[in-house]
């Protein structure tokens, strides 16, 4: 039983305690005034039988939920969309190896557990999760949801479950799940792992007559490899089943693994070593939001040495060049305008550059196929669920296109 759990029954034992001393303490007073025997004397005991009895109740519910760690199964992994398994059980993003070959900012980022997902087959109608994490829970432009919840989706038909949550020294959420097709039976489920926060003790709690099998990763099947910035890991979903990356992996059915790095997506040689060992179906390229500081040759040369770098590893595999898609004042405002459509217009040479070069299997995806609305931003660059989905779609689009 774990820690949590005792001190629940610790504090259950003394509600019991004080309530047996206060119901004497009384009795021995009213006792004073009052014959024994009498009806007044008759209803305290009662009422004190009565709280015995829902504390005890109280205690054979927390004792009846038994609890799955999903770092705890024997076999294959069973943490989707981590594209290494090398360091046994953890919710990083890359290897342990990486921490001295890329910047401490991007290993930090690594850390947090963005696109990673548990999926697991229970008859359970009650589902409990309950996890440790790293960091703060929100941020000022991104809920503690979508910054530290988690997110739960029945796989049949792509339903969403809403839990109830508690955010404190350990984040809870309960889910209740009793209506659609087949309920009688296992359902499969997909748990969503926070966006912007690391992730340690999770567990999933069902009922103690319910049983709960996790589901292995697919091996076999080759993931879309996801390279970008604060947008592709998440920012600003309000929940995790609503980050782009997320919603095509659930729409296509495709496992995706999301290496976005929130203001480091920057093209690093050091980075693309670690991702072009994923034997991936796709790269999807998306960093042009971290690449505003930098001149016009600097980003056409990084643009040109990564798709070098994937292509001498992968010389079949498709790459997708996603554009910057853009800000949400850049209709009002010069300078944000400028910034994005240089950025667009480097890129988009480049990417011509390699055509001509002779580079096959390479994509495009333009701002003006992505088309967000002016309202699909929390803030000035980060996406609302609203710009997720857009976002979502048109890459959906381009992918099915190219497969």
């Amino acid at each position: 039983m774990e820690v949590y759990e005792v001190f629940k029954l610790i504090c259950i034992v003394q509600t019991i305690g004080k309530v047996l001393f206060n119901s004497k303490q009384l009795l021995i007073q009213m006792n004073k005034t009052v014959k024994t025997g009498d009806s007044l004397s008759r209803q305290i005991g009662r009422r004190t039988i009565s709280v015995l009895g829902l504390c005890l109740a109280c205690m054979a519910a927390v004792a009846q939920v038994k609890w799955y760690n999903p770092l705890e199964t024997e076999g294959p992994s069973v943490v989707c969309g981590q594209g290494w398994k090398e360091d046994g059980g953890n919710y990083r993003r890359l290897p342990a190896r990486a921490k001295d070959k890329v910047r401490q900012a991007v290993w930090d980022l690594a850390c947090e557990s963005a696109g990673l997902s548990i999926r697991f087959r229970t008859d359970a109608e009650d589902i409990q999760v309950k996890y440790t994490v790293t960091g703060g829970f929100s941020m000022p432009h991104m809920p503690a949801t979508g910054v530290s919840g988690v997110d739960l989706y029945r796989h049949a038909d792509r339903g969403f479950c809403f839990g109830h949550y508690a955010f404190g020294d350990t984040v809870r959420y309960s889910y209740r799940i009793d209506r659609g097709e087949q309920t009688d039976t296992a359902q499969e489920y997909t748990l969503y792992l926070p966006l912007y926060n690391g992730v340690s003790h999770l567990q999933i709690g069902i009922p103690q007559q319910n049983c709960l099998t996790f589901v292995p990763v697919a091996a076999a099947t080759k993931p879309v490899v996801l390279y970008g910035t604060s947008i592709a890991q998440g920012a600003c979903a309000s929940r995790p089943g609503m980050a782009w990356g997320n919603i095509v992996s659930r729409c296509m059915e495709v496992p995706l693994v999301n290496l976005g790095f929130s203001g480091n997506g920057k093209l690093e040689p050091e980075v693309l070593d670690f991702i072009a060992e994923q034997d991936a179906a796709v790269f999807m390229i998306d960093c042009m939001a971290n690449m505003g500081g930098e001149d016009n040759e600097e980003i056409r040369r990084r643009v040109k040495a990564a798709v070098c770098q994937l292509r001498m590893r992968h010389p079949e595999t498709p790459i997708l060049l996603i554009d910057h898609a853009g800000y949400s004042n850049g209709v009002t405002n010069s300078g944000q305008y400028d910034t994005y459509t240089r950025c667009n217009r480097v890129q988009a040479a480049a990417f011509r550059e390699l055509q001509q070069e002779g580079v096959k299997q390479l994509f495009y995806l333009s701002h003006n196929e992505l088309g967000l609305h002016p309202d699909a931003w929390v803030d000035y660059v980060h996406p609302s669920d609203f710009g997720m989905m857009q976002q979502a779609a048109a890459v959906m689009h381009k992918l099915q296109q190219i497969q």
